[in-house]
């Protein structure tokens, strides 16, 4: 095993924690409960469940969270033994960090996505490219030219002419 130095480091130091398989949450809780400032990035994503699309959160970065010390004479050594945590990265003995301008960078790009997606009612918007995935069209694709809550018209090359077929909004994912 490797020596990593456990003394006491800045607390505007963020340092890179690597979680056991989806027990990013536990890992922060537990870290948080120790006192420890933890971010986790999230992104919101559309899914498709049982024919409906919903918006479901997921972590940014699997197995990954960021930690730093919220007191100057706090100690990173409990980390390793937290419920949750793998390890904390390192590059050799020397403790992989972040400065706390990419942080910020990294909440400010989770956050924008997140207020972007909030403000999309629909999956789908007029341009992007889409895969017919359910009906007599499955299989087919094409560019989506207008979205409605229950119909999206795509445009399907059919017989060397472009068409606009209107599509139940469930039959259709993103190509």
């Amino acid at each position: 095993m490797s020596s990593v130095s456990s003394t006491a480091f800045p607390p505007a130091c963020w340092y890179i924690c690597f979680t056991k398989p989806r027990q990013e949450f536990l890992a922060v809780r537990k870290l948080e409960e120790q006192g420890y400032l933890v971010f986790l990035p999230m992104l919101t994503q559309w899914e498709k469940k049982k024919g409906c699309w919903t918006k479901k959160q997921q972590v940014m970065f699997p197995r990954y969270a960021f930690v730093r010390c919220s007191r100057p004479e706090q100690s990173v050594a409990p980390i390793r033994s937290t419920p949750g945590v793998s390890c904390l990265l390192t590059f050799g003995t020397v403790l992989a960090t972040l400065d706390e301008s990419t942080l910020e960078a990294i909440r400010s790009l989770a956050e924008h996505q997140a207020r972007d997606l909030n403000e999309e009612s629909l999956p789908f918007q007029a341009g992007d490219s889409v895969e017919i995935s359910n009906g007599p069209l499955k299989g087919l694709s094409g560019i989506v030219s207008a979205v409605s809550a229950e119909r999206v018209t795509v445009l399907l090359s059919l017989l060397g002419r472009e068409k606009p077929v209107a599509i139940p909004i469930d039959h259709v994912t993103l190509a």
